[in-house]
């Protein structure tokens, strides 16, 4: 009876000891990962920060890309009235007499003006 309670005994000194050395083991590997992370920690601090100020910058620069549309929309639908009228106006002159053929020398001229300023 004695030498059944003492296998059991040794048995479970065997699994504690196995137990043990197993957390042992995972002790210092846990140790070793949280070194690396402390090493890479700042590293990645520095990264985070560079994207951050990567996708600040990209903000700025869409947001003045969709200004620059705006502004070339503006301009060309300003472009394209300038057009109509001048066109209108050329086109009424010329209708109503061939002898106004200098007053639509001169609104050609305005016109060409126009678009030098205008671009």
């Amino acid at each position: 009876m004695y030498l059944f309670i003492a296998i059991i005994f040794i048995a479970e000194l065997i699994i504690a000891c196995t137990i043990i050395n197993f957390i042992v083991k995972a002790d210092r590997q846990v140790r070793r990962y949280n070194a690396c992370i402390e090493a890479f920690n700042p590293l990645a601090e520095t990264c985070l920060q560079y994207t951050r100020c990567l996708v600040s910058v990209f903000n700025e620069s869409f947001q003045n890309f969709i200004v620059l549309v705006k502004k070339k929309q503006e301009q060309l639908i300003y472009k394209t009235v300038i057009i109509i009228a001048i066109y209108s106006i050329l086109f009424l002159f010329k209708i109503k007499s061939d002898k106004a053929r200098k007053i639509y020398g001169l609104i050609g001229a305005i016109r060409d003006l126009a678009f030098e300023f205008a671009v």
